[in-house]
């Protein structure tokens, strides 16, 4: 597998695949705050939310003369219940979809790539808070077009990438199967697909990596939540942990919520990781906070998640624009 798969992960990723820490290592508990009953535990039938961003870039900056321009970037993540097929049984869990479209053009030396299209797309298949919201699969696929290190003329200043990732966990949560498929048409056609075995048994949770970001909904802040992940890029289990990267805020947001608009200062976390513990080039991530066991109106969600585009060529805006909550 190509470096560069990683660096593309780190274009797109709403959240940063995982941050080493060292220090006490702890079980993080969950609790439901994605309902606006946060107390609701494991009855999740009707289940149904909807959350939609807009991207922007801010900050843009060059790398060695190559500039890029992103545009029109949508972010779509989608919430329901279901059953969940096991190895050996069904029990009712939770479906996480995410789709995700960009625009970019790059300029080099005074001129400009054609407008090209990126797409991210993901599908999480997961237990509930009384399984410690246990990962059983996960999907993402990724199409796009990656800048690179040291261009020298426009037809070669990035290249295209199109592949998937997919991951399948036994019932005892021991064991990932992964399978890197690229879709990317060659002189002999599409390669094979490459399946791998990792060991992920441990003592602490364990989250995928496509549902992090909703998990974090769910997390006491106060108490440093610690999570295992498995990155796919490096096919290593590494430890996540928020504890020096969070501080509550109070942020300005303006977004339609059940068919209302709705602007409000509100109180919330900001959580920053960085991949390999580097904080201070990680993701922002600003959660809505908690406003009541029984009546969480903004059910804790992500109102704002920066990430920076690789080869430091500015960072990715995301912001909520809309919100469709269950009424549970």
């Amino acid at each position: 597998m190509k470096k560069i798969k990683f660096a593309s992960l780190l274009l797109f990723a709403p959240l940063v695949l995982c941050a080493a820490c060292g220090g006490g290592i702890q079980t993080t508990e969950f609790q439901t705050n994605w309902y606006r009953n946060t107390a609701l535990g494991d009855d999740i039938e009707g289940t149904s939310e909807t959350l939609e961003y807009a991207i922007t870039m801010i900050n843009p900056d060059e790398h060695n003369g190559l500039t890029a321009e992103y545009t029109d970037g949508v972010f779509t993540m989608t919430l329901k219940n279901a059953p969940i097929a096991l190895d050996s049984s069904t029990k009712e869990g939770y479906v996480l979809d995410t789709s995700q479209t960009m625009k970019v053009k790059f300029t080099l030396g005074g001129k400009s790539t054609a407008e090209l299209v990126d797409t991210v797309t993901s599908h999480v298949e997961f237990l509930t808070v009384g399984e410690n919201l246990k990962p059983v699969s996960s999907t993402k696929t990724w199409h796009n077009h990656v800048p690179a290190e040291a261009p020298t003329t426009l037809d070669t200043c990035y290249t295209e990438y199109h592949y998937t990732y997919a991951v399948e966990y036994d019932d005892a949560l021991t064991t990932a199967t992964v399978t890197y498929s690229d879709l990317m048409e060659g002189a002999d056609g599409v390669p094979e697909p490459v399946v791998s075995e990792r060991d992920i048994e441990g003592k602490t949770t364990y989250l995928d990596n496509e549902q992090i970001l909703f998990a974090m909904r769910g997390m006491n802040f106060s108490l440093a939540p610690t999570f295992r992940t498995l990155s796919t890029t490096m096919m290593t289990v590494q430890t996540v942990s928020v504890r020096d990267g969070t501080q509550e805020v109070t942020e300005s947001v303006s977004f339609e919520r059940n068919g209302v608009a709705y602007s409000e200062e509100i109180a919330a976390y900001e959580v920053r990781i960085g991949y390999g513990g580097n904080i201070g080039q990680g993701r922002t991530v600003v959660i809505a906070k908690k406003t009541g066991d029984t009546d969480n109106v903004n059910r804790n969600v992500p109102v704002r998640i920066e990430t920076p585009l690789m080869r430091t060529l500015g960072t990715l805006r995301y912001t909520l624009k809309k919100a469709t909550f269950s009424e549970k």
